[in-house]
């Protein structure tokens, strides 16, 4: 018995969201907040040391890349600032972004 998958040469096309859908999906995330010029959001985690930090900015950049999102981190000691955007040239915002940060809290 074969088990047949469709596989597509291009990424699924996902729909950019308006700001005032993204910061309504913000509500129940309020450590993440909402860049609109640049169409992004962000937020800082702090964590006890340095080495879980590290761990965790390792963690999320190799899930990021899984998922094709784009991400971009400053790690400061046990601060580690992430700022997610979509794809686009403009960063185009979408819910799997969203739905991604949310999975981090």
């Amino acid at each position: 018995m074969c088990e047949c998958v469709n596989v597509s040469s291009s990424p699924p096309i996902r729909q950019r969201l308006k700001s005032e859908r993204v910061q309504e999906m913000l509500q129940v995330m309020p450590a993440w907040r909402f860049l609109r010029k640049s169409e992004a959001i962000r937020r800082v985690f702090e964590f006890p040391s340095e080495v879980v930090a590290a761990t965790f900015a390792t963690h999320l950049v190799a899930r990021a890349e899984e998922e094709g999102h784009k991400v971009h981190l400053s790690v400061a000691r046990t601060k580690v600032s992430v700022t997610l955007s979509g794809p686009g040239r403009n960063g185009d915002l979408t819910e799997e972004i969203v739905a991604f940060a949310q999975s981090f809290g």
